[in-house]
């Protein structure tokens, strides 16, 4: 398949959030199957979908392995915090996608991928600076307020909130960035859910320090003590500052903490029992509910990708960044793809 430029939403106005429903209906159905990356932003979306559309989160992806229940179609299921470039599943995240717009590639196919900077239309090329500078949370809320699903959040949603995707650091690091799409997103209109966070918040920022300092003591208590390497369980390791994501490759590109049941994999005790205590208190903060029968911990399918790297410090010429290597990327049917860097795509091959 070959696609041209497309054109893009908001015409140079704020984002149309009912015609984004209207064009992406699935991203407010009841009942759907949820694949997360790995993190906090992720988790904050699973409990947004399992608290408020009846969802159940069935797997996760890092980006170099996919693990999904057992009896799902993980092309059936709903990607959160993660884009997939394939037409026929459902995706949404907050990554930087393209390189260069305005090439004609094959096989780019994000025409399910709900993805703020391909509507406003910025690529890696000409617009690095302007890329989205907050969560997928973020837009979720404000895509399920708009469709009457949720109206308010409490005073402690503001930690995690901020914590997601380092929001708190984006703030003030790129003011100008974040104020634009603060405007684009109408977070700066009364009645928007994260207005009274990011736009008139009561609280002033010694009160912020205070919330955020609690999180990370939070955080930290669910840090992990160590991995399951597929035969033992190993102390240790570089684990610091972990309690918020779950380990499932290693440094060296490995599987970790999946333990073999049968055919399938279950994650192991440890790693689950920590994860869903970060899980919980992210719920408490957000005033929602770990709902624990709609998380799936156990009894995996393991899929395996082929992880990466263009860049254009690459002394390859064939894994250095440029037009035509990402339209030789794009032959070869990405099923996922990051740009972690001005000059740098990160990407899976299934």
């Amino acid at each position: 398949m070959t696609t041209k430029r497309r054109t893009t939403q908001h015409n140079g106005g704020p984002i149309d959030y009912e015609n984004l429903i209207e064009r992406r209906p699935w991203v407010v159905e009841r009942g759907r199957q949820y694949i997360l990356s790995p993190d906090s932003d992720g988790f904050l979306c699973g409990l947004l979908v399992t608290n408020f559309l009846d969802g159940e989160v069935v797997g996760f992806y890092d980006g170099k392995i996919l693990i999904s229940k057992d009896g799902v179609n993980f092309r059936n299921c709903i990607f959160l915090d993660i884009e997939i470039n394939r037409r026929d599943i459902g995706s949404m995240g907050n990554h930087l996608v393209e390189y260069n717009r305005n090439l004609v590639v094959n096989n780019r196919n994000f025409d399910e991928c709900i993805q703020p900077n391909i509507l406003r239309g910025f690529d890696g090329k000409t617009a690095f600076q302007r890329k989205y500078p907050f969560g997928t949370i973020h837009l979720l809320l404000g895509i399920l307020q708009e469709s009457g699903i949720i109206n308010d959040l409490p005073d402690t949603a503001v930690s995690p909130l901020l914590f997601a995707d380092g929001v708190g650091n984006n703030l003030f690091g790129y003011p100008e960035n974040c104020l634009d799409w603060i405007n684009y997103l109408k977070i700066n209109q009364d009645g928007h859910i994260l207005n009274k966070f990011l736009c008139k918040n009561d609280l002033n920022f010694y009160q912020i320090m205070q919330y955020l300092e609690r999180f990370f003591a939070m955080r930290d208590r669910f840090n992990a003590s160590g991995y399951f390497d597929g035969t033992n369980f190993v102390q240790g390791g570089n684990n610091k500052r972990t309690g918020h994501k779950i380990k499932i490759t290693s440094g060296q590109n490995t599987q970790i903490n999946l333990v073999r049941n049968g055919s399938n994999f279950d994650l192991h005790s440890t790693e689950a029992q920590r994860v869903q205590g970060f899980i919980r208190e992210l719920a408490r903060m957000m005033g929602w509910q770990y709902l624990d029968g709609q998380w799936n911990w156990k009894n995996f399918n393991l899929k395996i990708l082929q992880k990466g790297m263009l860049s254009g410090e690459s002394r390859t010429a064939r894994m250095r960044l440029n037009n035509q290597t990402y339209k030789a990327l794009f032959d070869r049917n990405p099923f996922s793809l990051a740009m972690t860097a001005s000059n740098r795509i990160e990407y899976t091959i299934e």
